[in-house]
């Protein structure tokens, strides 16, 4: 049946409640993540990821619900726990030591000033191959101290845009600093 307030989006009444077995994959997934919050927890808040893909979901972009809603839906509830408080970023703990942006911010355990100055190096050689605004995340996040939710006003994007963007650039450092000590 189609919604009366629709507004020519073509949405169907009740997508959500149609697809509650879906809400369960997005909850063993966001478990697999996030073993510490409850698996009842995590089932609220994929049915209220759920229902929240239902709003924005268009049927006449030919893309199925289930598709739509299974990354839309989950993101929805990462976003959700976040301003719940539910998923929080730790502000006592320091950034990978490999993200070193600026020389206060090296590991102070180093020992051998030689290998201070090979790190320093490496990272900057590592964050000159990023974009600028990608230096300017990492920077926010890691120097300023910045949660994902303050970045995401700066950039004017999505908390979970923000996350997504900060695992790629991990995955691109560690990737280019695996091939440069390979090369080295």
């Amino acid at each position: 049946m189609i919604a009366a307030g629709a507004k020519g989006k073509g949405k169907a009444v009740g997508l959500a409640v149609e697809n509650l077995p879906l809400a369960n994959r997005i909850a063993s997934r966001l478990h697999r993540w996030y073993s510490w919050v409850g698996l009842d927890d995590l089932r609220s808040y994929a049915y209220l990821g759920l229902a929240l893909a239902e709003r924005n979901y268009e049927s006449d972009r030919g893309v199925p619900f289930a598709q739509f809603a299974w990354r839309k839906g989950m993101f929805l509830a990462i976003d959700e726990m976040r301003k719940d408080g539910v998923l929080t970023r730790r502000r006592t703990t320091p950034g990978p030591t490999f993200i070193a942006l600026t020389p206060e911010l090296l590991d102070p355990g180093a020992g051998d000033r030689q290998d201070e100055m090979e790190r320093r190096d490496l990272c900057s050689s590592l964050l000159h191959k990023l974009r600028q605004q990608d230096r300017h995340l990492l920077t926010m996040y890691y120097a300023d101290q910045l949660t994902f939710r303050e970045i995401a006003k700066v950039f004017k994007i999505s908390e979970s845009a923000v996350c997504l963007r900060h695992k790629a650039l991990l995955k691109k450092l560690r990737k280019l600093a695996s091939a440069r000590t390979k090369a080295g």
